[in-house]
């Protein structure tokens, strides 16, 4: 059976570092990744040994979707290399990540430094994200995408700072 994409685990053997993309191609097509982390291509290009897994095969909207949930569970892990997800659907500042959203304005899942407030991205500390998850991060971008479901992000985000 034929694939147009697949979604690979990039291994960093050296150092146990490693890098979740996706890519719609073959998997003999001479593709390595697309990554913006200068220390992945220094390391990369310092001759470190890369072990390259194939985790799933299938259409690009499939294999786009899959490395999204991937990355979601990968943020508090200093050995990823990744910055976003293939979709761009997500930057990592710091201890930040901003997941982008429909909406042209912003909204704040947790208090943020104003030097990383960016409009279309709701943001959220890394424990936050991780703690809600992928299908709870979808569900906040599903909701920012109408006024009606703004307030509801909205009462969320305000529950989520009381229990904190």
């Amino acid at each position: 059976m034929k694939h147009e994409a697949f979604v690979y685990h990039l291994k960093n053997i050296e150092n146990g570092r490693y890098y979740i993309g996706y890519h719609k191609g073959t998997t003999n097509d001479g593709y390595v990744c697309s990554s913006r982390n200068y220390e992945f291509w220094e390391d990369y290009n310092s001759g470190m040994e890369f072990e390259r897994l194939f985790m799933f095969f299938g259409s690009k909207e499939e294999c786009k979707e899959k490395e999204s949930a991937l990355l979601s569970g990968c943020f508090l892990d200093k050995k990823c290399y990744n910055f976003s997800d293939g979709n761009g659907g997500f930057l990592l500042r710091d201890c930040y990540v901003g997941v982008e959203t429909a909406t042209k304005r912003l909204i704040e899942a947790d208090t943020i430094p104003s030097r990383f407030k960016t409009k279309e991205f709701l943001w959220y500390t890394k424990s936050t994200y991780a703690n809600l998850g992928y299908k709870g991060i979808m569900q906040d971008i599903r909701d920012s995408k109408t006024r009606r479901g703004r307030i509801k992000v909205f009462f969320r985000q305000l529950i989520r700072r009381i229990i904190k």
